[in-house]
């Protein structure tokens, strides 16, 4: 009976705990927002950083389960790798979507075929792939940012 009371306390603990880093990072959020330039005044660059983040901040109030979309995850991803000049493999672009392995290279295989990506091999190591956005896939996700302005 003793364990049962000191479970409940260590339960109650980590609640009051979770309850007092929600109230802090709800704060930290609005002094986020409050610094973030106003949609119609973002570039195209920030919109996409901005709706990276968003999409990240969602999993920490709601069930992760809930927000599976690898290829926007991915495009929105390799849209800032490119201006940031940096080059996206498999991996990395894979570990941006939050999903399988499996999925997210079949997902990239489809993009592929959409005309929105390009995959190349990487000349110095020719076992990776690299991934960019194709021209199309570029122009795609500008009309998309340009539209939520």
């Amino acid at each position: 009976m003793a364990g049962a009371t000191q479970d409940e306390s260590v339960v109650a603990l980590i609640k009051d705990l979770t309850a007092k880093l929600a109230v802090v990072a709800n704060g930290i959020d609005e002094r986020i927002g409050h610094e973030a330039p106003p949609a119609s005044t973002a570039t195209p660059l920030n919109r996409a950083r901005a709706l990276i983040e968003q999409r990240r901040l969602r999993r920490r109030f709601l069930p992760e389960e809930l927000f599976h979309e690898p290829a926007w995850d991915m495009l929105l991803a390799l849209y800032v790798a490119s201006h940031d000049h940096r080059v996206m493999n498999v991996k990395t672009l894979v570990s941006s979507a939050d999903a399988p392995v499996t999925t997210s290279q079949r997902w990239i295989e489809h993009l592929a075929k959409l005309g929105l990506v390009r995959r190349m091999v990487d000349p110095i190591d020719r076992r990776r792939i690299e991934v960019s956005l194709s021209d199309d896939g570029r122009r795609a996700i500008e009309a998309y940012l340009a539209a939520i302005a």
